[in-house]
């Protein structure tokens, strides 16, 4: 699978039972659908639901495509808080497309249930992916 920004191999990284597709040159990830509700579940907060949950037509069509179809990608913006805004790429058949750093906003940004695992796997993601 290609990166939608740099065209380069993406990495498949799994640790602790979750699975995403990391760029090495860009620092991009992919979560398949279903891999960003498990990354939410193990970490405790609530970060998928904001994006499951943001109806299609507050979206835009984006410039990048979906790196498992060949259609453009949806453009999101999550409000996070007062003047914090992040925007993810969305395929609505087959996954998320985070920027470097957006998968960091989206976890900090979210309420912790557990906060003892929550930072078990935002440690884990921070010394993997550097968010």
């Amino acid at each position: 699978m290609k990166c939608p920004i740099c065209k380069t191999d993406l990495m498949v990284v799994e640790r602790e039972g979750i699975e995403v597709d990391w760029c090495l040159d860009c620092g991009g990830l992919w979560f398949d659908e279903g891999e960003i509700e498990l990354l939410g579940e193990k970490a405790g907060r609530s970060i998928a639901a904001q994006i499951l949950e943001s109806p299609s037509d507050q979206s835009t069509k984006g410039r990048r495509r979906c790196p498992r179809c060949p259609k453009r990608m949806e453009s999101l913006q999550l409000g996070m808080g007062p003047g914090d805004r992040v925007t993810i790429d969305r395929c609505p058949l087959h996954g998320l497309w985070l920027d470097r750093g957006e998968l960091g906003q989206l976890m900090r940004a979210a309420q912790p249930a557990r906060e003892s695992e929550a930072g078990l796997v935002l440690e884990f993601l921070g010394e993997t992916f550097e968010v």
